[in-house]
């Protein structure tokens, strides 16, 4: 199971992926700041449709349209700035997630020379022992 987790991470290029997590939350910045300046926050709820005048008013019935998908646009303006901090809190916590994973990389490659020192070291001193005893 492991080794298949293994193999998944050998093929991410993760130069690339680390070379792009800026730009990428950057992107999300951006996005999160035109989306909260483009419209404006909907401090209202939804409106109460108007008193039932008849059937027969078409005013009366295109205000009550009217009300309706303004309340409709205030939520659907609200779920839009939700969504917006969603991401912009995803993209900086797959930045962080990036940086991490690059400085467990590093720390694989030293322990991979470290190994590689203490295996040469050890196969000196078998071959010093083995000497001695002869």
């Amino acid at each position: 199971m492991a080794a298949g987790w293994l193999t998944a991470l050998k093929v991410i290029p993760w130069a690339d992926v680390i070379e792009a997590a800026p730009g990428l939350a950057k992107s999300a910045r951006g996005f999160f700041k035109r989306t909260q300046e483009g419209v404006p926050a909907a401090t209202e709820g939804p409106a109460a449709p108007p008193a039932d005048t008849g059937d027969s008013d078409p005013l009366a019935q295109a205000a009550q349209r009217i009300a309706a998908l303004e309340s409709r646009l205030a939520q659907t303006t609200e779920r839009q700035h939700a969504a917006a901090a969603l991401i912009d809190t995803l993209a900086t916590q797959n930045a962080r997630l990036v940086e991490a994973v690059d400085a467990l990389d590093k720390r694989c490659q030293g322990l991979k020379v470290a190994i590689f020192v203490v295996a040469v070291m050890a196969v000196g001193a078998l071959i010093g022992v083995a000497a001695i005893a002869r």
